[in-house]
């Protein structure tokens, strides 16, 4: 083994290079084990990205199209706007019971089924009420993978790396959106529709392929798989590699499991845990404090998010920018803004390991705060103001100022929250229940929009959720922790009474999963 000695003084310096070489390897292949995991796992986010950006499209070229064989009147738009957030409420709630019975990647494959029905319904539609179904369909089967989706992510990661690959599952759900906002610009919906078919396909034989969550397989007694599955995502290490993570796994998921037994008290003996799947269980562990607090947490930021995100006028995008003077150029828009997400949540890989997740948020949240509170002013006195040269394109700039927000952190957010605050037992059905308020806030947003604005005109509108972004914005900056490096165990101590404050909004030094 080669070693080099260097001398400082009194000081001898010791650098184990061959040490040195091997640990960066172990964790190349680490790195590489995971983002393939990830990839394939986005495919099932990519395939959710294209059902958000199919209505826009939809909506855009039916809405009072009297010249077209299928018209829709207002009230078909807004519940068709509205209709797939409300079923993603639906599939949400009992997407922690799904994943329970068929496992996180269980879970994964076999969505895809229903997905890939979905879509070649909307293809072959030809009156409202098979708009319906394919919308409908479509926005259950995005609830049915959120648990899954979000658990996977959480707890096949290194807390050197969950919050970039959370973010990258977040990038593939805008680039599903960037994707068919594309496929619209180019073809006609139903032909977008067709295309889009393919993505379950792929999604179905890519996800067959990883493992299944380590931790999943412990807390059903499969300690062997679980060991298998870990040494695949550490990279296709040997177990002697991952014996120390392991054994840190096995006593993390032994904390928060109640019924466990060990074979004959051996330490590295097989472990049998009670199957958390019956619906009393679940209940019992849901009204916990460690489950209450931090979803007390995720639920002010889902409504932050949609809030400042502006989500509820997310469907009627090409009608509002006629409203705001850009009546040709509804679907440019719509690609500019859907790219700018995608590029500024990749940008944020960057800087998230450097500023953690807090600072991006405040800096998002209250950026996008402000676009929305400026495009009120200039709703509100467009007329006067539209002899400045120029401010033609102000509420452009200002819109895909909240776009690039959006990408950056407030879209990811959430997701990456769902993923670390929830401890495994109970960690699905929280989840579940954390997506279908998400939905619900969406729902409930959209269907509203149209009203909304009809009874308060589009500038009060802004008016309104600005000054809610504001209140949202203050929130975050006494209550939102910083979770980036930090292990899960770290985490859920944050939601205790005994907690170091300033290390709580601190940035954390990336290590193994305690």
């Amino acid at each position: 083994m080669e070693k080099l000695n260097e001398s400082y003084g009194m000081q001898q310096v010791t650098i184990d290079t061959e040490n040195t070489e091997t640990k960066h390897k172990q964790n190349l292949r680490s790195t590489s084990a995971q983002l393939l995991a990830t990839l394939a796992q986005n495919w099932l986010l990519l395939d959710i990205g294209l059902t958000f950006g199919v209505p826009p499209l939809v909506l855009g070229a039916l809405h009072l199209n009297t010249g077209s064989g299928l018209s829709l009147n207002s009230s078909e738009t807004s519940w068709l706007g509205s209709l797939p957030s409300i079923c993603h409420l639906i599939g949400s709630l009992a997407s922690g019971l799904f994943q329970e019975q068929f496992g996180r990647k269980g879970s994964m494959v076999l969505v895809n089924i229903p997905f890939f029905c979905s879509w070649l319904l909307l293809y072959h539609a030809e009156s409202v009420l098979a708009l319906y179904i394919a919308f409908i369909t479509m926005g259950l089967c995005a609830g049915f993978c959120e648990a899954p989706l979000h658990s996977y992510c959480g707890e096949i990661a290194e807390p050197r790396l969950r919050g970039a690959l959370s973010t990258l599952c977040v990038a593939a759900t805008i680039l599903g959106a960037v994707f068919m906002y594309l496929l619209g610009y180019f073809f006609e919906w139903r032909m977008a529709a067709l295309i889009s078919s393919s993505v379950p396909v792929i999604t179905f034989l890519l996800t067959t392929q990883i493992p299944e969550s380590p931790t999943f397989l412990l807390m059903r007694g499969k300690t062997e798989e679980a060991r298998k599955a870990l040494c695949w995502l550490r990279g296709w290490a040997d177990p002697d590699e991952v014996k120390e993570e392991f054994q840190a796994l096995i006593n993390y998921t032994k904390q928060r499991v109640a019924s466990l037994e060990s074979s004959g008290g051996n330490k590295n003996a097989s472990l049998k845990f009670k199957k958390p799947n019956d619906l009393k269980a679940q209940l019992s562990e849901l009204t916990s404090d460690r489950i209450l607090i931090p979803f007390r947490l995720e639920f002010f930021v889902t409504l932050n998010a949609g809030i400042t995100s502006f989500v509820g006028f997310q469907p009627y995008q090409i009608i509002v920018y006629k409203e705001l003077g850009y009546p040709n150029l509804g679907k440019e828009i719509l690609i500019a803004g859907a790219v700018l997400v995608f590029l500024s949540s990749m940008g944020s890989l960057f800087f998230i390991r450097r500023f953690g997740k807090r600072k991006i948020a405040l800096f998002s949240f209250g950026l996008s705060t402000m676009s929305i509170l400026a495009l009120g002013t200039y709703s509100s006195f467009r007329d006067d103001l539209l002899w400045i040269p120029g401010l033609y394109w102000a509420p452009l700039a200002l819109i895909l100022l909240m776009r690039f927000t959006l990408g950056f952190s407030i879209m990811p957010l959430p997701f990456q929250l769902l993923s670390e605050i929830f401890p495994p037992v109970g960690r699905g059905t929280a989840s579940g229940i954390s997506t279908a308020w998400a939905y619900l806030l969406t729902f409930s947003l959209t269907k509203t929009f149209l009203v909304m604005v009809a009874w308060l005109n589009l500038g009060n509108v802004f008016y309104l959720y600005g000054t809610c972004g504001v209140l949202g914005w203050v929130y975050f900056y006494f209550s939102l922790p910083e979770t980036e490096g930090k292990s899960l165990e770290q985490i859920e101590s944050y939601f205790t009474k005994n907690h170091d404050r300033k290390e709580k909004f601190s940035v954390g030094k990336s290590g193994h999963l305690k």
